[in-house]
């Protein structure tokens, strides 16, 4: 009997583009999702994503990087704002999302594992959102040593390691022969080459399991309209939409623009709104 799961990440509060890798998944027969992180935290909807995550049968869902930035226990109190404009814009971020996402979901959010293991017909799944020790990193960009993704599946039990986090879709083997997937990107694909890069659609993987083993993998695309999703950013007063409308128009990031996001940060007072909210933090843990 075949079974089919479908696996997301990295949606990253795009909630639209969520929806649409969801309802192309069920419609394609999904009997479960697996999701690997990075659900929440960097768009304007993170509350929306978790809504929609709830009403699926999700059977796994781990810890992303960016959901380590927005346990607001882990928010470093120590940030240097006055000197560190990707600092603030961090904040900012995990300042909006603590004031949209509903308490259930901060909660359910700070309990995540990092890792995940699936038996699932024969197949023995493992699921990481980088590595098994490390959700961050470009340790398992596609241009990286062999030895990096051996790292991935290094119980000899595992036959299929599945990761997140590089934003690009990928199929590889370890050194041993095990099967190595990326699902790529739902709200923000990634490609180093401009022409792949054109296409926006929702990234994620359709895997199809029997008692033969891995059936099919089928990286799939789900089309969705960015607009939409961008003018429920900005109706909820999500801090930075321009940045966000270039990414899912042109797939271009301004994460780590230091000079950029200084500008933006000072021209809107959020160096102070983000010292104020670390202040207000500290005092919390505190208590």
């Amino acid at each position: 009997m075949q079974q089919k799961i479908a696996v997301i990440s990295d949606s990253h509060g795009n909630a639209t583009a969520l929806q649409a890798a969801v309802s192309d998944a069920l419609k394609q027969g999904a009997d479960e999702f697996w999701s690997l992180g990075d659900m929440v935290v960097g768009g304007g909807n993170s509350e929306e994503c978790m809504q929609i995550l709830d009403q699926i049968n999700l059977t796994q869902v781990l810890l992303g990087n960016w959901e380590d930035n927005f346990n607001l226990e882990l928010i470093q109190p120590n940030y240097d704002i006055k000197h560190d404009s990707l600092a603030v814009y961090f904040t900012m971020l995990a300042k909006y999302d603590s004031e949209h996402l509903s308490q259930k979901h901060q909660a359910a959010l700070k309990k995540l594992p990092m890792t995940g293991h699936k038996e699932v017909g024969p197949l023995v799944f493992s699921l990481t959102h980088n590595l098994p020790d490390q959700n961050h990193g470009h340790t398992l960009y596609p241009d990286q040593a062999q030895v990096n993704f051996n790292q991935l599946a290094l119980d000899q039990d595992i036959d299929v390691a599945i990761f997140a986090h590089i934003h690009s879709p990928l199929w590889r083997y370890t050194s041993s022969g095990q099967i190595i997937l990326n699902p790529g990107s739902v709200g923000r694909p990634w490609d180093p080459r401009a022409k792949l890069l054109k296409n926006r659609a929702a990234s994620y993987v359709l895997l199809t399991i029997s008692e033969n083993g891995l059936d099919d993998v089928d990286f799939r695309r789900a089309p969705y309209d960015p607009e939409i999703e961008l003018k429920k950013a900005a109706d909820n007063g999500f801090p930075y939409v321009d940045l966000e409308r270039k990414l899912l128009i042109t797939g271009n990031s301004s994460t780590h623009n230091g000079p950029l996001l200084e500008k933006i940060n000072a021209r809107r007072g959020y160096n102070d709104e983000a010292a104020e909210f670390l202040a207000q933090l500290k005092t919390k843990l505190d208590q």
